[in-house]
């Protein structure tokens, strides 16, 4: 078993909770192979990912930094 734990600070709580519920469908769904668990502090998320395997841990964590630079692209326009 493989597990990942991911925090990504944003500039406010506001900013924080717009991204978690742009992926918030993807990151609920449990995956045969792998589970994503985030929690909210203020303007941090944590995402704790744990998977069966290191292919199926990279995919998930893929799920959310994709995501997560098209965001901050958006964030800046």
């Amino acid at each position: 078993m493989f597990s990942l734990k991911v925090r990504v600070e944003f500039d406010s709580k506001n900013q924080a909770l717009r991204f978690f519920k742009s992926i918030k469908p993807e990151i609920e769904e449990d995956y045969v192979r792998s589970k994503t668990r985030v929690s909210q502090k203020e303007n941090i998320l944590e995402f704790l990912i744990t998977a069966s395997d290191k292919t199926a841990l990279r995919a998930s964590l893929n799920s959310i930094t994709k995501p997560l630079k098209l965001f901050e692209e958006i964030e800046e326009l």
